[in-house]
């Protein structure tokens, strides 16, 4: 019964936080909902916490708190915004009325960044801004907030199995045609605003939902939490990358998810220049070799990018002289290359497998595109 009343409960709680879509997609939320909207939310928490186990670790719910701050302000109302962490191994997250938003230690271990973080607690803080859950309900007209509050009453009231017979009935009803993709999107679009404006990278919207997306094929047992309830991950995915280039967002998807990360080290007697574990250059140690690849180290960390093109990665005869060219930008000439350096063609080769190697965890994106 215990495990069964733990379901009923996750249950209810995606059900609030269903949703997401373009701008204009849900109604305008009333202020006059506000203080029902969070005594329902401070119920439903109870409930939870009683049946799944509550993560306190106070410098991760300080960092939480921290990024939830930069966030907050630009919600448009006046919730009780607050994130907590349960402990589950499935990569998850949710949104209650009035607020409370719970990240799962599997999703906290499954995002790469800062960004991604901010990214997906921004989606949830928007489903409960815009009150997805209550739209949704409205929407498939079979169960309202009153109906939620007094299930959950009834559960509260000590019905026992009637009372929870009572919720099963109600959310298995309410979630039959599952969660609306308009509403899924408008969260991805808004969450998008918001992470530029509070001065995160909005490509970690992007970037979360694709390897979500590389998940959900790879392990068709996997329980993959929020996109269990969110199974329109290609579509969510097509929309994300478009709204972010209608708005003239660069996608930058390198910092988030922590790949092509340049560094120069000292081993063995040797320095050596490597693109995350791919060794790129190195020489004898000694000052003209730590120079040159402290110098084309910078050059290729302003210059790589998950989103190259083939062509865009190039050796080419620039003022007579041949060079590795990025972009438009030279990275190294041929001159600067000391004895025992591999040619420039074989550097070439080497960038185009750093890169190819940064991309393997998002295989289904059209980084060409």
């Amino acid at each position: 019964m215990a495990k069964k009343f733990f379901s009923l409960i996750i249950a209810l709680a995606l059900l609030a936080a269903a949703g997401a879509a373009y701008a204009a997609a849900s109604p305008e939320p009333s202020d006059k909902t506000i203080k029902r909207e969070i005594k329902l939310g401070r119920k439903s928490a109870a409930e939870i916490e009683k049946h799944v186990p509550r993560v306190l670790n106070p410098s991760v719910e300080a960092k939480l708190s921290m990024i939830a701050a930069r966030l907050i302000p630009h919600m448009q109302r006046e919730l009780e915004y607050e994130v907590r962490i349960l402990e589950m191994e499935q990569p998850n997250a949710f949104s209650l009325p009035g607020g409370m938003t719970y990240i799962t230690t599997g999703m906290l271990d499954f995002l790469k960044s800062e960004d991604e973080i901010a990214a997906v607690l921004c989606h949830e803080f928007v489903h409960a801004d815009r009150a997805h859950g209550i739209v949704q309900a409205r929407r498939n007209n079979r169960l309202n907030l009153l109906t939620l509050a007094g299930l959950i009453a009834a559960t509260q009231a000590g019905e026992g199995g009637a009372g929870i017979a009572a919720m099963a009935g109600g959310i298995q009803t309410a979630m039959m045609n599952t969660y609306s993709i308009d509403l899924e999107k408008e969260a991805d679009a808004m969450g998008i605003d918001i992470l530029y404006r509070a001065g995160y990278n909005p490509a970690a919207m992007l970037t979360m939902m694709e390897r979500m997306n590389v998940e959900r094929l790879k392990r068709a047992q996997y329980e993959l939490g929020i996109f269990q309830t969110h199974p329109e991950a290609d579509e969510r995915v097509d929309a994300a990358l478009k709204y972010l280039r209608e708005k003239g967002i660069d996608i930058q998807r390198k910092d988030v998810v922590k790949k092509l990360r340049v560094k120069v080290d000292e081993e063995g007697g040797r320095v050596v220049l490597r693109i995350d574990e791919t060794e790129f250059l190195s020489a004898p140690a000694g000052g003209e070799a730590r120079a040159l690849l402290d110098k084309t180290a910078k050059r290729l960390d302003e210059t790589l990018e998950l989103e190259l093109l083939p062509y865009d990665i190039r050796v080419s005869e620039l003022g007579g002289e041949r060079s590795l060219v990025i972009g438009r930008e030279t990275i190294l000439r041929e001159d600067e290359l000391l004895p025992g350096m591999p040619e420039l063609p074989a550097l070439r080769d080497r960038v185009m497998e750093a890169v190819n190697l940064a991309r393997r965890g998002g295989i289904l994106t059209d980084y060409y595109e």
